[in-house]
């Protein structure tokens, strides 16, 4: 290879380690036919930064990622990675890293030809793509496995090769759909750590697709909540579940509690009485109602209807005088002896942890 080519090759490997491309989604709609997939739909995605795109069948995440990707087009509005508008590029000149929910490995080639696969499609020169094949199996704990091929793998070690060939190339944008939900449950963790471990190595911008909030809110710098196409909430983990800006966001995060104001004077009876104006309701997380030894002069009572052991923690629910059913989570650490069914206990609440709803 001369030195020009060399430093040709570099310079473009220079340029794709910089990995750290923003997305911005302006104004984008799809209609398929009278279906509305996504419907003005504006969102900015930092450089480096993973969010997560969550929200029920048929929100139209897996719609925006697409159009990302190149593999569908909007039918209006744009879609910029970095300044670039890249709405009309084929997906091959967007230079963006895809995980499937299938594997989608080359059956007939090697770990390693499967992970060297896109390096060759940009024909980077033989000593690197070597090199940087070894680095990635290596980083997805892969490394003795160069020479077998994917029927000789388990589902996750599949799963494992298919991150690595999307990342081998260090891409500024990747790409997951549905990525980890074939796994089952101890597997799917394991990768969520590798998942997360590799964002910190590589610094990429991540936008992921899941229907699963708890892998949402393991993952994500940022969760965008969708519904019918829409963005209902763009917000850290935390800020989501704590805050939720409507009852939708507070039904699919999580568990709650909605408790109306205007009805059965439901919220006056656990002693939330101080609703802002124009509320509606106020979602209170089971884990903030708090059991009370029965010489606790406040709060309320409530019967216990259910008791359901879930490991680190007891599910309760309850029934409070007013008819408000109520669901109470509990670490199995409380020095308190656990409560049967039928027994009455007494709860309090923290006003400050319930979250105003005005919607």
């Amino acid at each position: 290879m001369t030195s020009m080519s060399l430093m040709t090759v570099t310079s473009e490997i220079g340029a794709m380690t910089q990995g750290r491309a923003p997305i911005r989604f302006q104004n984008v709609s799809r209609a398929f036919g009278s279906v509305v997939a996504l419907d003005d739909f504006c969102l900015d995605v930092k450089a480096g930064e993973f969010v997560t795109l969550l929200g029920p069948s048929g929100s139209g995440k897996t719609t925006a990622l697409n159009i990302v990707a190149g593999f569908d087009r909007a039918t209006s509005g744009e879609v910029f990675i970095g300044e670039r508008a890249v709405g009309a590029l084929p997906p091959e000149r967007r230079n963006v890293g895809m995980v499937f929910q299938s594997f989608a490995l080359f059956p007939h080639m090697s770990v390693f030809e499967n992970v060297a696969f896109p390096l060759r499609m940009r024909k980077v020169a033989a000593y690197e793509v070597r090199a940087r094949v070894e680095r990635t199996l290596e980083m997805v704990q892969l490394g003795g496995y160069a020479g077998r091929r994917p029927g000789a793998l388990s589902g996750g070690q599949r799963q494992r090769v298919a991150l690595a060939r999307a990342v081998v190339a260090e891409p500024p944008v990747l790409l997951m759909d549905e990525s980890l939900s074939a796994l089952d449950l101890k597997l799917r963790e394991d990768l969520q750590e590798e998942v997360r471990r590799l964002h910190r190595t590589l610094g990429t911008t991540i936008i992921f697709v899941t229907h699963d909030q708890g892998e949402a809110l393991v993952l994500s710098d940022r969760i965008a909540l969708m519904n019918h196409g829409r963005l209902c909430q763009l917000d850290t983990p935390t800020t989501l579940y704590d805050r939720p800006a409507s009852r939708f966001v507070a039904d699919f995060i999580g568990r709650t509690n909605i408790v109306p104001i205007d009805a059965g004077d439901h919220a006056a009876a656990i002693g939330l009485s101080n609703a802002p104006d124009g509320a509606v309701a106020l979602s209170l997380r089971p884990e903030k109602l708090r059991r009370q030894p029965p010489a606790f002069g406040g709060g309320f009572e409530a019967i216990v209807q259910d008791v359901t052991f879930k490991g680190a923690a007891t599910e309760f629910r309850l029934q409070t005088a007013s008819g408000l059913s109520l669901r109470m989570s509990e670490a199995r650490a409380t020095a308190l002896a656990l409560p049967e069914i039928g027994q009455t206990v007494r709860l309090n609440v923290v006003p400050e942890d319930a979250t105003p709803l005005y919607e």
